[in-house]
């Protein structure tokens, strides 16, 4: 009996060791792609009989233990067919190919893309924003149209220019002073509508990054922004046609794929249609706008894709009355065509640790204007042409170390004002012809990307020149901006930049028009540059979606450009005498508070700021404060959503008024006859009087059709009040005199009251 049980628990101890053994089968494999063969990292791998659960790592790794070689393991990964095979067959091969589920791929990059609040807490460059398209849509809108322009003016360290302008003034520099890309190409003039609306087709556009410090070594060429807008990444999957109808224009856009999962263009077209609606009426309205855009993008294979994009617009005015009908030929007109034509072509390839980009450009702005009445005659001509080449290298050595190089080059060429005149008017208005100004305008530049425990930097530095005819401009341009990571909710940004400026607008007013002439530097006229530093403080809140940072800057400006006192600008090609240089300061605070997920999205900007100017040739030597030095400017930006079909947003903003010099009296002098008096006018300091401050309410509210499961058609309907307390915003300053006093004043006229609005949104997807 004792015998029996000691063989009894000799053979329960040898069953026992040999379970232990058999749950000791280890199981190593890689997952991949079936297609590819790229490693999946992050799949899941689970033992069927028991649960026993592993992941892959970064190279589709994985290690797992099983009770025997015939336990079955199930392979998972997100937008791939999940697989099921034994552990001996791991054993055996060793690779698992999984293949890819295109129906769920589209879901996979939605999944994985961080929100743009995240993104700008973790990014190292301080005064970077971006606004994606479906921000842009939510925003009220003038007269039912989207316009990027006006949303970036709605950031810190922005201020817009006159109302129903595209211009914009960024940390006290002037609005040529923002170097505005479309896919890498510079766009000189970036209004429809005489300024109302901005050339950028929502329906084109995918999103748009603002910097506007701690620059990148690849941009210059411009002294305060870098308004980098990209056109939509198209899908090679589905066609989807997308548009809008508004009050004063329409768009609409097709993208369809060539080949699928490779190939895919979009055509994109707006155009506004007043013009044709009043015909109705019986009104004529000489004025039209258009613009197009056509995208092609072509993904070659994993490592290398190439993408084409166009785009044409014209404002167009063709204007023509009798002045008296009962005369022969006495009739008078005028037209003018402003236009940008850009086109674009690049090439990307990318390894394992290596990114090329080659970007080819090509931009010509130009307007022409004709005038008549009865036998005179006035046609003015002018244009500016580029055409560019950038190649940028990225080498991501490490984890912590990347590395940019690269170099640039345009060849530039400007036409001044061609001006012919006939009749009577050419003795007041000579026929004279601009000479033409060719400069090429090159760089090479180069960035080291480190990071060490919580400090992240960048380092950099580019070398631009501009090659003239009889003159050469070299300037280095150093780059740095740092990171401390305090905690996982807080860090600290600062950085240094210098930016040269080759080429200059030439305004015949106090505002900017679409006519303005851009002008480069030459022997006399220096390079524009500025000196930047700034320095903040970030806070993240990722459960809400959210960032607030405070930021301080301060930046030197030297070269400026501006004109002798009394200078005529309007059909003049003799105003480069009239040019003097100075140097300019600004420096100032701004708060942002940021929110992108949830049923509030939106965003509160704060910016205070002081920008002055100083020219040994104005105001007797002595700083002055800048034209639009706006002590205070402000906005709240917010969308609700009310439920699943409604959401209201609003937009409310505040700016302290622009700067302008006043006559403030008359002293009389004997004229040279003696036979009377002439009276001269008394100025004060430049720029020493502020105009009345202005702020303007726009609420918007956006229905949307009913979702049902597999619904191909998607509609919204959005009704805008712009101005909603109907104060208008001033726009000019007119002297006013009043008989029964016997006195001057100032009147700031202002324009668009409360205007209401209806547009309609859509998508289809096929």
């Amino acid at each position: 009996m004792i015998n029996l049980l000691k063989y009894s628990t000799t053979f329960l101890l040898i069953v026992m060791c040999s379970q232990q053994i058999v749950a000791q089968v280890e199981v190593r494999g890689q997952v991949v792609d079936a297609e590819t063969k790229e490693a999946l990292a992050f799949a899941n791998i689970q033992v069927l009989n028991t649960k026993s659960v592993a992941t892959s790592d970064s190279l589709g790794r994985f290690t797992i233990r099983v009770s025997h070689p015939t336990d079955s393991l199930s392979v998972s990964f997100i937008g791939y067919q999940t697989s099921q095979l034994t552990a001996a067959e791991v054993l055996n091969s060793y690779l698992i190919k999984l293949t890819a589920a295109t129906t769920t791929l589209r879901e996979v990059e939605v999944l994985g893309e961080k929100s743009t609040v995240i993104q700008q807490f973790e990014s190292i460059r301080p005064g970077k924003q971006v606004l994606k398209k479906e921000t842009v849509m939510e925003l009220p809108a003038l007269a039912g149209e989207p316009d990027f322009i006006k949303a970036l003016t709605l950031l810190p360290g922005t201020t817009k220019g006159v109302e129903g302008s595209t211009d914009f003034f960024v940390r006290g520099g002037d609005a040529d002073q923002n170097l505005v890309l479309m896919d890498g190409a510079t766009v000189y003039n970036t209004g429809h509508l005489f300024g109302f609306l901005s050339v950028f087709n929502p329906s084109a556009i995918g999103e748009v990054n603002m910097l506007t410090g701690g620059f990148p070594s690849e941009y210059g060429g411009r002294l305060s922004s870098i308004i980098d807008i990209r056109t939509k990444r198209l899908d090679a999957d589905r066609t989807v046609i997308e548009g809008g109808i508004g009050l004063i224009s329409s768009r609409v856009a097709i993208e369809h794929p060539i080949i699928k999962d490779k190939l895919a263009i979009q055509v994109a077209g707006r155009r506004t249609y007043a013009d044709q609606v009043v015909k109705l009426a019986n009104i004529s309205l000489p004025y039209y706008f258009y613009d197009a855009n056509v995208n092609l993008d072509w993904t070659i294979n994993k490592n290398q894709r190439l993408n084409y994009s166009f785009y044409i617009g014209d404002d167009v005015l063709n204007f023509i009355r009798n002045r008296d009908e009962n005369v022969s030929g006495d009739e008078a007109g005028t037209s003018f065509t402003i236009g940008n034509i850009i086109q674009t072509l690049s090439y990307q390839y990318e390894a394992s640790n290596l990114k090329s980009t080659t970007d080819f450009h090509f931009t010509r702005f130009d307007y022409r204007i004709n005038s008549f009445f009865q036998d005179n005659f006035i046609n003015v001509i002018t244009d500016i042409q580029d055409i560019g080449v950038q190649q940028k290298f990225e080498w991501e050595s490490t984890d912590n170390r990347k590395f940019n190089i690269g170099f640039s080059t345009i060849y530039r060429t400007v036409d001044p004002n061609l001006i012919n005149s006939g009749g009577e008017i050419s003795e007041l208005v000579p026929e004279s012809e601009g000479t033409e100004r060719n400069v090429t305008e090159s760089a090479v530049f180069g960035e080291w990307e480190f990071k060490k425990n919580q400090l992240q930097g960048i380092i950099g530095l580019r070398a631009s020149a501009a090659f003239l005819e009889n003159t050469t401009y070299i300037r280095p341009e150093p780059r740095m901006a740092l990171r401390y990571g305090l905690n996982d909710h807080w860090a600290v940004k600062t950085s240094y930049t210098r930016m040269s400026q080759y080429i200059h607008r030439v305004s015949s007013s106090s505002f900017a028009l679409p006519t303005d002439v851009w002008y480069p530097v030459n022997n006399r006229v220096k390079p524009q540059s500025a000196d930047q530093f700034t320095l903040g403080v970030i806070k993240a809140i990722p459960e809400r979606s959210s960032t607030l940072s405070l930021e301080g800057y301060y930046k030197l400006m030297q070269n400026l450009v501006e004109f002798n006192e009394g200078t005529n600008l309007i059909l003049n090609n003799d105003f480069e005498e009239a040019i003097i240089q100075g140097d300019g300061e600004s420096y100032g605070l701004e708060l942002l508070a940021r929110k992108e997920a949830g049923r509030f999205k939106g965003w509160l900007s704060y910016t205070l700021s002081w920008t002055t100017r100083q020219f040994e040739e104005l105001n007797r030597g002595e700083k002055f404060n800048a034209r639009y030095d706006r002590r205070h400017n402000a906005s709240i930006v917010g969308n609700y959503q009310l439920n699943k079909r409604w959401s209201v947003s609003a937009v409310w903003e505040f700016i302290s008024g622009a700067r302008f010099t006043p006559i403030i009296g008359y002293y009389g002098i004997p004229n040279s006859a003696a036979t009377g008096v002439d009276l001269i006018p008394q100025f004060p300091d430049r720029n020493s009087v502020k105009l009345a401050d202005s702020h303007r309410l726009d609420i918007s509210l956006i229905f949307k059709n009913r979702i049902k499961p597999n619904q191909r058609w998607r509609g919204e309907w959005q009704f805008s009040l712009y101005n909603v307390y109907n104060r208008a915003t001033p726009i000019a300053i007119d002297i006013e005199y009043n008989e029964a006093a016997n006195t001057y004043s100032y009147e700031q006229p202002g324009l668009l009251g409360l205007l209401p609005s209806i547009s309609y949104n859509f998508t289809f997807y096929k």
